[in-house]
């Protein structure tokens, strides 16, 4: 019994270790494949299952060997759920492309607090699936409410942006 509870111990450190550290943990990273499969998050499942299985089954007066063929079932579970965590983690992950400011051009906004030129506002846009309110200057005078585009980045936190309604007499500069 106490090899199975070392073995759930070191399974189950190995496992928050492995899915908690994960981008610390690239240079340890055993899965060639890319899949999931040869995680450290997939092996500690089997183990931590391996030896809670074990566990179960010596308490319930099994032998050595039936015990580890039931911890061998729960480990295998556990360990598809790792790799099923590792692969929605993966598909989550954003290229580093994807993530540029530049990609801003283009996009709608509304307007969140209005600016006189010269001076900045707010103005409010869909960024990578999620709203962002960002800063932004303009030549003419903008309320707020109206819907504009990113015409420029100015910077991390500051866009340039042009009215998409008529001007209404503005001039466009």
């Amino acid at each position: 019994m106490v090899g199975f509870i070392v073995t759930a111990a070191v399974g189950f450190i190995l496992l928050l270790v492995f899915l908690i550290f994960d981008g610390i943990l690239d240079a340890v990273h055993i899965d060639f494949t890319g899949s999931g499969i040869f995680s450290g998050a997939s092996l500690g499942g089997l183990l931590t299952g391996i030896g809670c299985g074990g566990i179960i089954g010596t308490s319930q007066g099994w032998s050595f060997f039936p015990s580890f063929v039931l911890g061998l079932f729960v480990g295998v579970a556990i360990a598809a759920v790792a790799v099923l965590l590792y692969r929605v983690l993966k598909k989550a992950e954003v290229a580093e492309e994807d993530i540029s400011l530049d990609r801003l051009i283009g996009t709608a906004g509304v307007v969140t607090a209005g600016m006189q030129p010269g001076a900045r506002g707010l103005v409010q846009l869909m960024y990578l699936g999620s709203p962002r309110t960002i800063s932004f200057s303009s030549n003419i005078p903008l309320a707020t409410g109206e819907s504009v585009v990113v015409a420029e980045v100015l910077g991390p936190e500051l866009v340039s942006v042009v009215p998409t309604t008529p001007t209404f007499g503005r001039t466009l500069e």
